[in-house]
């Protein structure tokens, strides 16, 4: 006999009271604690790492690894990825990996509003409260995502470049580098070019997708090569146009995060040197992970006020408040993603002067920190097809269309294809139970992603709360060429849709847009209401914590460290000056490798001095 088992259970007033009588009982005995507690020990560390994320995690084992005789504390405020190991692990579950709720910080947007690019005389609301996930888990996102292995095209990172002589040390050459150093590629029989292009013994562990794709998906690929799409089958190649099967970060039909390949062979390095004086005890070499740490502020030396050192972090962990230093010539790595590095930042004193005076705090260093929040909206098209065509067994994303958008909002043309410069990326899926709201049937999701936004979003603090959640605000779609490059990849994704194998031997039929169209009659309005009302994040924010020259709106410089600060870096997604035009999750471990060097370089020089 079957039994249906409610997603969401309710409590009633009995059980609230019961909760609230055991957290009573809970801080008693912290209370108690502290009360009987005799001598507290201090915590120090050469290297603190705020974050167990994509970027904590390379950095961690970089470090101890590349640095003779140091210890590492890497703060999280999630548990382990094992915790939740049945549906992160799976690549399967990916859709619902992201919707844990102990692996998640539960951040959600503001609402938005502004006129209408097709109409100017109405006002459009892009629809409040989007669901903005962050990965709060061993691994950061990389225990959550979709598990596309994009690093973007060489352009971005030359244009990072760009910015200052001293800057080249981020041009393509240098971020090639760093990809091919953390991959562990395991395409077969690869060909001289791949040769050249990827890694292989990294720990990052990189495939195929290895389903061997379903005959529904292998229709879609020429489908769209009915349309002229040109064949591409490797995106992180000399090209990133056409269409062809991704590349996930998998190993042996599971995912593989950061933390798997990385933190894991970070732990395993402990050591123990005897110390040097007489009754010296010694130091042990190792990172310690400290799950469920919720960082408050950086720990400035108030002897030095006018210099801004860092000198640790304060930080919320089983009921106390504790406090972790670094040791001489140490420093704090922020790497706590692109909304809470930058709140981490303000919380301190570091941030924009209004915001943070409006929440008295105490400025300390006046810079334009969340003032340059980039992400790729995206929107999605759904369509039914015949059934039993999908087993809902999918591992995600399984082929990748990536073209340039007509900027008036047309269907691309042939020249559109096979520019090598695209600017949408549509990543297409099998529809499986729950992914969509409402739907239960076969099909194909097509997920249009606009990988080169011109709106630029932004948060701030929403008190000095370190509990509270900052206040996002994304600017979807504020500049008119966002919105028609959109609607000229929906329109692409509807033409897709027609084509034989799919129209024909899967009976493929889009899903209406809303209840006012019908078949090809959709207006601009139509279009730019249903994009609006339906947009998403596609989980890649950056850019809260800009590299570029002080002058040009930069918080830290090339090195990643913080302007008017001493020991103090950000390493992770939020440092993008220009976001990468593909996912982000490589381009953020490339980014914490090369700090890596960074960091290894300028110990070595201090321990020299």
């Amino acid at each position: 006999m079957s039994q249906n088992v409610p997603s969401v259970i309710e409590k009633n007033q009995e059980d609230l009271k019961k909760d609230a009588k055991i957290r009573e009982l809970w801080k008693k005995n912290i209370c108690n604690h502290d009360k009987h507690a005799k001598f507290k020990i201090e915590e120090t560390y050469d290297f603190i790492i705020v974050g167990a994320g994509t970027a904590g995690c390379v950095l961690a084992r970089e470090l101890i690894h590349g640095i003779p005789n140091i210890n590492i504390l890497v703060l999280e405020a999630g548990g382990p990825n094992a915790h939740s190991n049945g549906l992160i692990s799976l690549p399967c579950t990916w859709f619902q990996a992201f919707r844990l709720y102990d692996c998640d910080w539960g951040y959600v947007t503001q609402e938005q509003k502004m006129k209408s690019h097709v109409n100017p005389t109405k006002e459009v609301t892009v629809k409040k409260g989007i669901h903005y996930p962050r990965g709060k888990v061993w691994g950061g996102c990389s225990s959550l995502n979709g598990m596309v292995y994009m690093r973007g095209q060489a352009k971005q990172y030359n244009d990072w470049a760009a910015q200052g002589p001293e800057y080249k040390i981020w041009d393509w050459d240098h971020c090639l580098e760093a990809f091919k150093a953390l991959e562990n590629n395991s395409r077969e029989s690869p060909d001289e070019k791949f040769k050249q292009l990827h890694g292989f013994n990294g720990l990052h562990h990189v495939q195929d997708f290895q389903n061997g794709v379903y005959d529904i998906m292998s229709g879609l690929i020429d489908a769209a090569k009915n349309l002229g799409i040109p064949y591409n089958d490797d995106f992180n190649g000399e090209r990133q146009n056409g269409v062809g099967r991704l590349q996930t970060t998998n190993e042996k039909g599971k995912r593989c995060s950061l933390a798997d390949g990385y933190l894991r062979d970070a732990l395993k390095k402990v050591e123990f040197h005897p110390g040097s004086e007489p009754n010296g005890f010694g130091k042990v070499v190792a990172v310690d992970v400290r799950s469920y740490a919720h960082v408050l502020e950086i720990i400035w030396d108030e002897e030095n006020k006018n210099e801004n050192i860092a000198i640790g972090i304060r930080y919320f962990c089983n009921g106390n408040v504790r406090e972790a230093f670094i040791a001489p010539k140490g420093e704090v790595i922020i790497c706590s993603g692109t909304i809470n590095s930058p709140q981490i930042l303000m919380l301190s004193g570091v941030g924009p002067k209004e915001n943070l005076e409006a929440n008295n705090i105490k400025v300390r260093k006046e810079l334009p920190v969340g003032r340059n929040l980039l992400d790729h909206p995206g929107c999605i098209f759904v369509a039914k097809s015949a059934p039993n065509t999908i087993h809902h067994w999918s591992s995600g994303a399984e082929i990748g269309i990536i073209h340039k958008a007509n900027i008036e909002g047309k269907i691309p043309c042939k020249e559109d294809f096979f520019d090598e410069h695209p600017d949408l990326q549509i990543n297409a899926s099998p529809l499986q139970p729950g992914l969509v709201d409402g739907l239960d049937c076969d099909g194909i999701i097509l997920w249009s992603t606009l990988n080169t936004p011109s709106s630029v979003g932004y948060l701030e603090l929403n008190s000095n709360n370190p509990f509270d959640q900052p206040r996002i605000h994304l600017n979807y779609f504020e500049k008119s060429d966002d919105l028609y490059r959109m609607i000229s990849s929906l329109k692409l994704c509807r033409e897709i849709f027609k084509q034989p194998p799919l129209s024909t031997v899967y009976n493929v039929k889009e899903i209406e847009i809303n209840d006012n169209t019908n078949g090809d009659d959709i207006s601009d309005e139509d279009w730019e209401k249903f994009i609006l009302e339906k947009s998403v994040t596609t989980f890649h924010p950056s850019g809260t914590v800009k590299m570029a020259p002080e002058s040009k709106g930069g918080v830290v410089n090339h090195r990643l460290q913080v302007y008017g600060t001493k020991n103090l870096r950000v390493v992770d997604a939020s440092i993008f000056p220009y976001i990468p035009s593909g996912n982000t999750n490589a381009p953020t471990a490339m980014v914490a490798w090369r700090a890596s060097r960074l960091i290894i370089e300028d110990y070595t020089r201090k321990n020299s001095l």
